[in-house]
């Protein structure tokens, strides 16, 4: 008999060790800071703050580093052998394009949402916190993020950690190994089983991430730069309410209209089809826990074609997330807002192509969410450990993204059943 007690499953860790990072240093805060305004005690506070801070800066780069460890195999092997696990590339066909071109295209247009919503909203604007890592945003011409997406050498990108060319190819490498089949059926063992083995790795590697979590939050509380609290949680509050105001238009006007458009149905009907579904992935925030409660709505209550159904749900949850790429796209913002950075217009379009390709690569790993933020993070200068300032409320949107992740990948379901059967 499994040992189901709450304390035991890691979001709840997380979320403990998040309650103590905040009443720690709200302690710290409270005990450090002057309560007068002479600038004297007021500077020799702040430097006493920051050395409290510091072993927490070590803890948080130490997770970082981990979690940088893992992610370039990760990827490369995640999306390897999911691309290869969708079976023999003869049965691929129209149905096969036409989902992957639904999907992408689904990602592609929740991740411009968001940032059309986020770029409304501006949270984080006037926080002006110090870069956690120092770095410094340095972003390509626009024409060298297509061109650069193709490596004139593989070993350097993947030294590098350069994440577009790196999915990019493991796309390819996943596609041809689709295509030859039996020819490379030894090369297909191998990949899948290192994918296991990685996959292993990732599981120790998030053991550690309710103190490494933790210690990002109070880097961030604790920052000298962080002038009031109840500054930084209100552009918190409308960071969150970005997010979901993107999830939800995303989820609930998109995504209908889409359904509308190919089926001629009501999408009302259809999310109701779905509710139960849309309750578990809301409830678990795990599209695999979620996926027999998906499949039964989408066949039974829906009326999805089986065969369609079998072949587009498991697809849809090796190579779309919606919900998280437009979660990824409004977070970094966010991040690079109140970190005082600019991101233009060139940037932004890198945050696009990155989450919408991040997304696939992603799509079946342990805390998806969490690798490719630091791949858009990335992508665009801004330091992985800024991811520090959306840890607070990772939980709770993580439940909102998976539902609209669950809800498009039925949408899928619906519209290429509709395209095959008019074929």
């Amino acid at each position: 008999m499994s040992d189901s007690r709450w304390y035991k499953e890691l979001h709840w860790q997380i979320a403990l060790g998040l309650v103590v990072a905040f009443i720690f240093s709200v302690i710290v805060r409270q005990v450090v800071l002057p309560t007068d305004a002479d600038p004297e005690a007021m500077s020799a506070a702040l430097a006493l703050m920051d050395s409290i801070r510091q072993p927490f800066v070590f803890v948080g780069e130490v997770f970082i580093r981990l979690l940088k460890l893992i992610v370039v195999p990760l990827i490369i092997l995640s999306v390897m052998s999911g691309i290869q696990s969708m079976g023999d590339a003869s049965k691929l066909g129209k149905v096969g394009l036409r989902t992957m071109v639904y999907y992408m295209a689904t990602t592609f247009l929740a991740v411009c949402l968001g940032l059309l919503v986020v770029n409304v909203v501006q949270p984080g604007v006037g926080l002006n916190l110090s870069d956690p890592g120092g770095e410094t945003l340095v972003p390509k011409p626009l024409l060298h993020v297509f061109r650069d997406i193709i490596p004139p050498n593989l070993f350097e990108a993947l030294a590098s950690g350069d994440m577009l060319p790196i999915i990019f190819v493991s796309v390819v490498a996943g596609l041809a190994m689709l295509v030859l089949g039996e020819a490379v059926k030894e090369v297909r063992v191998v990949v899948d089983q290192l994918n296991v083995l990685i996959m292993k790795i990732t599981d120790w590697v998030m053991l550690t991430s309710p103190v490494g979590v933790a210690a990002l939050f109070v880097q961030t509380l604790l920052d000298p730069k962080l002038a009031d609290l109840p500054s930084f949680f209100e552009s918190l509050g409308s960071y969150m309410f970005a997010v979901v105001a993107g999830l939800g238009l995303h989820g609930f006007v998109v995504l209908p209209i889409i359904y509308f458009v190919v089926t001629k149905r009501s999408p009302l009907a259809f999310l109701k089809a779905m509710v139960p579904a849309l309750l578990t992935a809301f409830s678990t925030a795990s599209s695999s826990a979620t996926y027999p409660v998906t499949r039964e709505c989408v066949t039974d209550r829906a009326g999805v074609k089986e065969d369609v159904a079998d072949f587009v749900l498991p697809l849809g949850a090796t190579i779309n997330m919606d919900g998280t790429a437009l979660y990824e796209a409004v977070a970094v913002v966010f991040i690079a807002n109140a970190l005082g950075v600019d991101l233009s217009f060139g940037a932004q379009v890198i945050v696009v192509v990155t989450a919408t390709l991040a997304a696939i690569g992603a799509a079946g790993v342990p805390s998806a969410g969490l690798v490719t933020m630091i791949i858009v993070l990335e992508a665009v200068g801004l330091p992985a450990s800024a991811y520090a300032l959306v840890v607070a409320v990772d939980r709770i949107l993580d439940m909102c993204r998976t539902t609209i992740n669950v809800f498009g990948d039925s949408i899928g379901a619906a519209v290429v059943s509709k395209w095959v059967g008019e074929d």
